[in-house]
């Protein structure tokens, strides 16, 4: 039966990955690597000031716009949006600086919401302006 170091031996002897020198710390490297993303990943999830935010759908007409937007941010915090409408010359046109997106009830991390602005001409483009967690949770 052969010893530890010859099963050793025939499990790291691995011609195409440098042979018995390289394949080890090869192979260490590989796992280090592999728990360092998982950790980090697991980290940046999990992180309450996290926060993200991108367009769903958004209707505009000649006196206002309509935007549906999604959030996603950890279910406890608490995160203020703001609108706005611009024109094709780039002008503000309609702005809301006092859409807050509260906790989830249902404790999912993504909320969907649905805001509507007068505008004082035609906009071009409606569109989330900025968001940011004022609560954490």
């Amino acid at each position: 039966m052969p010893g530890v170091s010859g099963i050793l031996r025939r499990w790291f002897d691995i011609p195409w990955l440098g042979g018995i020198r390289v394949a080890p710390w090869f192979l260490l490297a590989a796992v280090t690597i592999v728990t360092v993303a998982a950790v980090g990943a697991g980290w940046v999830q999990s992180r309450p000031g996290r926060l993200n935010y991108g367009t769903r759908a958004y209707r505009i007409s000649a006196t206002q716009a309509q935007l549906t937007f999604d959030v996603e941010k950890s279910p406890n915090a608490v995160a203020q949006c703001t609108v706005r409408a611009r024109s094709r010359d780039d002008q503000v046109v309609g702005r809301r600086t006092d859409i807050v997106v509260g906790p989830a009830t249902n404790g999912q991390r993504v909320m969907t919401l649905t805001v509507t602005l007068p505008t004082s001409q035609e906009a071009n483009v409606v569109e989330v302006e900025d968001c940011q967690i004022i609560r954490t949770g």
